[in-house]
Formats: structure tokens, C-alpha cells, sequence
């Protein structure tokens, strides 16, 4: 039905190509939404989990995964990819998807915000759309925009530059991402003794509004990053909310730790201190906000 407008002459002219076209973005919307299913199951994180770990709203989240609602701008998408354990090859096929879905929303035909309401009001009760009643919506919606031969040029030019758009976004993300997430082979050589302050941070219940050093609201540094976070493992100095240390490298692979919100990492800052034995110890990653440039621990 929702193809009669499309004479022997178009179809005959190339349209149909175009159409093919039309069609894949509405597919790329529901195996953008499936995507994000499938990496939030391997994760094995709830919807929970993933708000701590992101910034996004649980309801927000479910719109996404549910394919109610399409992510404003590829940040969330990435934020998102990441918390899951996205592999850069997934990282750019997302984005590939994430492109196409967007030319089809924004298309001057798309379909109107009553049906966008009410999706997004059933994700906000937790209705599960159902496959039948989502499809063919989104196809509908997709078909009508492409009934102007205009809207179609139109449509296919702006598939193809935000395609292109897509891959340098990707580079550069993934390039921010090795930037922050590892030294430079200049610092990973280098025997500079130099350090760099860290604040500590809890996020556990209201310790970081307590005053007075609290007990209850102390932390252990390690005394080895590699084996069990433990009360067996840990120096007599204890730290609390908002003190300042020195660290002078990182390591990456240590034991894995995990906050109270669930937020783990295996990144470990060493800390000098002057009161233990061997001068040092380990803060692990989710016990501060402050990520310092800082070289490789060579252990």
C-alpha cells in the first residue's frame, strides 16, 4: 500500500534503488536497537547498573534498548557501548547503524510525536512494544518520507556525507579513548620520578558529607594491586573522602574492583606514603574521579 506512488517509469528510473535505500534505514533502527539488547546481555548488566556506570536515565536506557526512541547524538551511544565491553569493531558498526536510523528520523516526513509519546510512555511503564506493532510503524514512517522525489535526492545525499561523517567520528573517539585509557610509549619508558595529586573519593551512603574522620567511612590501600582486594591486603594507613595523594604511576591490570553502584575497574594509581613499609601502596581506580597522565607501573 504504502508503495502505489511509485510508477513503472521511477521504478524503472532508479527509484527502486533509492527505495532499497529507504528500506535498509528502517531495518538499521531495529538492528541499532538489537545491537544495544545483545551487548546489555553479554554484559550481564541491569539497566541499573548501566545508568551508574553512564549518566543515563534507567528510562532512557530502555527506550534505546527497546527501540521506542533513537539516541539524540552518538556520545550516548558510545557511553553506552563502552559500559557493555564494546569491541571497536562493534563500536563502528553501532555508529553505522546509529547513522542510518538518524537520516529516518530526521526526515521532514517522519512519523509525528503522538506515536513517539506514546512509545516512550510505554517505556516508562515498562510495556514491551511488541515486534508486529513497531515494524510496520517505523516502515510507514520511513515510506512516507521518501514520497517527494525531492526528499529522496535529498535524503540520499545526506545518508551518504553522514556515512562518511560516521567513520571520522569513530576514529576519533576510539583515538580519544587509547589516549585516555593508556600512557604514551614515551611514558611508558620514562624513569621520571615526578608525582601527581589524586583525590580519594567514597561514594558510599554519606561519607562524603560526614565530617571528622569517621571509622566506618575509611578505606585500605592495597599493598599488592594484583591479589584479592582484601582485609588481608591491605597497609595500616587509611584514607578517607577528599584526601590528597601522591601517585606516581599506573597499572592496568590489576584486580578487578568494583564500588558500591557496581562501577568496576582493574586500574590501580601507587601512592607514596612515608608511614609504610616499602613507601608506597595502591588506590584502586574507583576510589577517585582524577585520572593524571601518569607512566606505567613497571611491575
Amino acid at each position: 500500500m504504502g508503495c502505489a506512488h511509485l510508477g513503472d517509469r521511477d521504478l524503472a528510473g532508479g527509484s527502486f534503488s533509492m527505495w532499497e535505500d529507504m528500506m535498509a534505514q528502517a531495518e538499521a533502527a531495529e538492528q541499532f536497537a538489537a545491537r544495544l539488547r545483545m551487548l546489555k546481555s553479554r554484559a550481564g548488566n541491569s539497566f541499573e547498573t548501566l545508568a551508574g556506570r553512564t549518566g543515563i536515565s534507567r528510562s532512557s536506557l530502555h527506550r534505546y534498548c527497546s527501540g521506542a526512541k533513537l539516541p539524540a547524538d552518538f556520545g550516548t551511544v558510545h557511553a553506552f557501548a563502552r559500559a557493555c565491553g564494546a569491541s571497536n569493531d562493534e563500536l563502528r558498526d553501532l555508529h553505522r547503524l546509529w547513522a542510518l536510523a538518524d537520516v529516518a528520523r530526521s526526515s521532514p516526513l517522519s512519523p509525528g510525536r503522538a506515536a513517539a509519546d506514546q512509545q516512550a510512555e510505554r517505556a516508562e511503564t515498562g510495556e514491551q512494544p511488541t515486534a508486529q506493532a513497531e515494524q510496520p510503524t517505523a516502515r510507514r514512517g520511513v515510506l512516507a518520507s521518501w514520497s517527494s522525489p525531492r526528499t529522496r535526492r535529498t535524503a540520499s545525499a545526506l545518508v551518504a556525507v553522514v556515512l562518511v561523517a560516521a567513520t571520522a567520528t569513530v576514529a576519533l573517539m576510539l583515538r580519544t579513548d587509547r589516549k585516555a585509557e593508556a600512557p604514551t610509549a614515551m611514558e611508558s619508558r620514562s624513569g621520571t620520578s615526578t608525582t601527581a595529586p589524586m583525590r580519594v573519593f567514597n561514594i558510599e551512603g554519606d561519607c562524603k558529607s560526614r565530617e571528622g574522620r569517621v571509622p566506618a567511612c575509611s578505606m585500605g590501600l592495597a599493598r599488592d594491586p594484583r591479589l584479592k582486594y582484601d582485609a588481608g591486603n591491605v597497609v595500616s594507613h587509611r584514607v578517607w573522602h577528599d584526601d590528597v595523594l601522591n601517585a606516581d604511576c599506573v597499572l592496568y591490570d590489576g584486580d578487578r574492583v568494583e564500588d558500591e553502584r557496581g562501577v568496576g575497574t582493574t586500574r590501580w594509581f601507587r601512592v607514596r606514603l612515608d608511614n609504610v613499609a616499602g613507601g608506597f601502596a595502591w588506590l584502586p581506580g574507583v576510589r577517585t574521579q582524577d585520572s593524571p597522565k601518569l607512566p606505567t607501573c613497571a611491575v
